[in-house]
């Protein structure tokens, strides 16, 4: 290598900036709170903006790759990750914010070593869900069958649980800097060319590399200009956490006019709701009271839409709780005396609400123009928001990290600037265009569904019907969203 190479690449900063360790008390290893002392100009191989799922993972999978282990890397946000760390979950009750993971990304955060620090006994595995249609009848069963090299079991987590475990391998990470209870009050491009990020604290930390991975409206996006056009669906995913009336392991969702019902298992007997209704319905069902929440939805997975309209009804005109109680009770047991060979397409009753479970938030589909500009790229909701129905958001936030970590591995292995625009380019190449297939999927099978009309009900469900007789054709559908 000439001289004028070699002073060209150090120039690029290729090499990683020597990792600065401080002493902390064991339970605060790596983390830096607001009363830290403020130091200028912190320099950093990479920031990551945002601590929920999408970037604990990317912090801690930067932390577990031997080429990766010199480079300097923080994590900041708003929230008390400390506290998040130190997580007990509670003995008899799940969280209503829960995530489905796919088999494939299990695999790889088990093979960082990652996935050990979580509460594995409050995880549920699955390899079935049914999925029927209220308005045309059609029903098909995703049932998955273990094959040689092949497993495409989900699994379904608390969003508290993987966070806290993520948080936890991070301990073991020397070059990463957890930087709890920090705002981003500004980014900005320094005169080095290294964008430098401002937070509430007073520090200023300068990056190779910024990645955002602060949500749907990412800080982090804005600052690199990079713009987004997506579609709001007028409605709420509605979420709480249910006991059942017995165990079970199967996920089953269905789709009514107002927009698909689903219950995801957890262990314990315990399961997960997430409803997708208009701002009215979601207002109306928030507040019902819980045994009547129950009942309802019981009814939802059960009844015609025409029947659940009239006890929507019945709720708008403010009838007595007693009542509607009565009316659905009565309505389910005709429907189990007409409908005696149909349990195994219906998920267990619903004996109870968790206390006090009940949370909501804006459904819509959100897609950006890139997922790299200038020394930044994005990750998780930052880079891509899409409706819950299938349940892959956090995968394909989970894609993100493992494309981005894999780029920056190669990268420093080669000895690449990590924020240079043909290292970013390569991360943009590989996962653009696959999120937005994937918000394209999930998209058209929410229009499909919210199709009221006769005609498109009958077709759909003729293809659930006819889909649900071809086996190998539902293997390879399922095998193709658990990767």
């Amino acid at each position: 290598m000439t001289a004028q190479r070699l002073a060209m690449r150090l120039l690029a900063g290729y090499r990683p900036l020597a990792v600065q360790r401080r002493t902390l008390a064991p339970q605060y290893r790596g983390l830096a709170t607001s009363q830290t002392t403020a130091n200028s100009g912190d320099l950093y191989d990479v920031v990551i903006i945002g601590g929920g799922p999408a970037g604990c993972a990317l912090a801690a999978a930067l932390g577990s790759l031997d080429a990766l282990s010199r480079m300097r890397v923080a994590l900041v946000d708003p929230g008390k990750l400390g506290e998040m760390r130190q997580w007990t979950p509670p003995a008899d009750a799940y969280l209503p914010r829960t995530l489905q993971i796919t088999s494939s990304n299990k695999r790889y955060l088990d093979k960082l070593g990652l996935w050990q620090w979580c509460f594995e006994d409050r995880v549920q595995a699955y390899n079935r869900a049914v999925v029927t249609d209220a308005l045309g009848g059609g029903a098909v069963d995703l049932a998955t069958v273990p094959l040689p090299g092949r497993n495409d079991t989900a699994f379904m987590v608390e969003t508290k649980n993987l966070v806290s475990g993520l948080l936890k391998a991070l301990d073991h990470s020397s070059s990463c800097d957890v930087i709890e209870r920090a705002r981003v009050t500004e980014i900005e491009a320094a005169p080095s060319m290294w964008p430098a990020v401002t937070l509430s604290n007073s520090r200023r930390l300068q990056a190779r590399l910024i990645v955002g991975a602060d949500g749907a409206s990412s800080r982090v996006r804005k600052y690199a200009g990079i713009g987004t056009y997506g579609t709001e669906y007028a409605q709420y995913g509605l979420v709480a956490t249910l006991c059942l009336d017995q165990l079970n392991s199967t996920a089953f969702q269905r789709f009514l006019p107002s927009g698909p019902v689903a219950l995801l298992p957890f262990p314990g007997g315990f399961a997960n709701l997430v409803w997708s209704l208009d701002s009215e319905l979601v207002q109306l069902l928030k507040t019902a009271p819980e045994g009547i929440f129950a009942d309802l939805i019981n009814a939802a997975f059960r009844l015609t839409p025409a029947e659940m309209e009239y006890i929507y009804s019945l709720l708008r005109s403010g009838v007595d709780p007693d009542t509607i109680g009565a009316e659905i009770a009565w309505r389910l047991d005709v429907f189990a005396r007409n409908n005696p060979d149909t349990n195994i397409k219906l998920p267990p009753r619903v004996a109870a609400l968790s206390p006090r479970s009940r949370t909501s938030f804006p459904l819509r589909m959100r897609m950006v123009d890139t997922l790299v500009a200038n020394r930044v790229a994005l990750i998780g909701d930052a880079g891509h928001v899409m409706h819950p129905l299938a349940g892959q958001g956090l995968n394909m936030g989970l894609a993100d990290v493992q494309c981005l970590a894999q780029v920056l591995e190669q990268a420093a292995a080669a000895g690449e600037d990590l924020g240079s625009a043909a290292v970013l380019d390569r991360y943009n190449s590989q996962r653009y265009v696959r999120n937005l297939a994937m918000q394209g999927i999930v998209d058209k099978v929410w229009h499909v569904f919210g199709a009221h009309s006769g005609t498109v009900a009958t077709l759909r469900s003729l293809a659930m019907n006819g889909l649900d007789r071809l086996p190998a054709i539902k293997s390879r559908m399922i095998h193709a969203f658990m990767q």
